[in-house]
């Protein structure tokens, strides 16, 4: 069989490595589109190097535009590219706009949908990515979910999927595979960091689109008293400038990090401030606890751990959770393996793939 792997985030592009190496070792004959949703080189093609992984056997280029551009720009690129050559499957992680256009697309070309990271959910329908990520549930076909919970949920739903699996998850498999690397960088020296620092990464809608939640947020930063590292995203770099907001002098600007780096800056850190899905699972399993500056999480289960605290975007919610770090336990962290697998979803991707192509043929 012929698997497409679409995607276009960085987020994307961590939680495919694993499955495009898994496949490629079992002889599966495998592509990665790449949208272009990320189009800065650090947010996207530094990753792919990174993660040792080919180029894109096709880039469709739809870069910056609002949602509805970048979603019909994918759906368009997409179509041409299956009539010329039409996988037997596409996997499709996560829940960005790349995501939901490539489901659409691939349900309008006859092209069978795998979705990797299946089941989150925060419950929010302001948010984007939970919109995208319930609507490609209902479209695919096999959903390859990461925790026991994502099964409950799909299950809960009633979504008509041909197969529904909990595998683990590929992040924690990429995560595992990098970590003896990761010890070995010293990036507290490379970046002049404090010590006792707090690293930082904002950039959801809901968080910098708004020009009075983004000045809460940093001001209620900012008046925490730590040093905080703050990978700036480009699209959040350009809404502090529109908005003209001065940082406090304990927030310390970086352009955002390459992977490895990224991990070894969470490893060193007393703790992590994020609206990152991804940043949360990461940190967790890096054994750092986690202020995430939202009303809710698709990731709940580090919250019930006590590992991770839903602080909002308001100082008073924030400096409560900042309040309680230093109270957060060992074993808060160990319930990982048991929530997220033991760093083999890769593998069990490609059985369950395999197993269904082997039911359905070659569509």
């Amino acid at each position: 069989m012929k698997v497409s792997i679409i995607l276009g985030t960085r987020p994307q592009i961590i939680k495919s490595a694993p499955v495009y190496h898994a496949l490629r070792k079992k002889g599966v004959e495998c592509d990665m589109v790449n949208t272009g949703q990320h189009y800065d080189y650090e947010m996207n093609r530094r990753f792919f190097s990174e993660l040792d992984l080919p180029d894109p056997s096709a880039d469709l280029g739809v870069g910056a535009g609002t949602p509805n551009e970048q979603v019909s720009g994918i759906i368009g690129g997409l179509g041409k590219l299956f009539a010329e050559s039409r996988p037997d499957l596409a996997l499709v992680p996560g829940d960005t706009n790349s995501a939901l256009a490539a489901g659409i697309a691939c349900s309008k070309s006859g092209v069978p949908v795998a979705h990797l990271e299946a089941g989150c959910r925060s419950d929010d329908f302001r948010m984007a990515e939970e919109v995208n990520r319930r609507v490609l549930d209902h479209m695919s076909q096999v959903l390859l979910c990461p925790t026991a919970n994502c099964v409950r949920n799909v299950r809960s739903e009633h979504v008509l999927a041909g197969s529904i699996s909990n595998v683990g998850d590929t992040m924690y498999d990429s995560l595992l595979k990098f970590k003896p690397s990761i010890e070995k960088l010293d990036p507290s020296t490379k970046y002049d960091l404090e010590a006792g620092y707090a690293f930082m990464t904002l950039h959801r809608a809901e968080a910098v689109d708004d020009p009075e939640v983004l000045r809460r947020v940093l001001g209620a930063v900012g008046s925490l008293g730590v040093p905080v590292a703050f990978s700036v995203h480009p699209r959040t770099r350009e809404r502090i400038k529109e908005f003209g907001i001065t940082t406090s002098t304990n927030i310390r600007l970086l352009e955002p990090l390459p992977y490895l780096e990224a991990l070894a800056v969470v490893r060193e850190a007393k703790f992590v401030i994020t609206d990152s899905g991804g940043l949360q699972k990461e940190a967790y399993w890096l054994g750092k606890p986690v202020l995430i500056v939202r009303n809710t999480t698709e990731w709940g289960e580090i919250v019930d751990a006590g590992a991770a605290f839903l602080a909002g975007t308001a100082r008073p919610g924030i400096m409560t959770g900042y309040k309680k770090i230093p109270h957060v336990k060992e074993r808060a962290f160990r319930a990982s393996r048991r929530i997220f697998g033991s760093g083999d979803a890769s593998s069990k991707v490609v059985r369950v793939l395999s197993a269904y192509m082997s039911g359905h043929g070659n569509n």
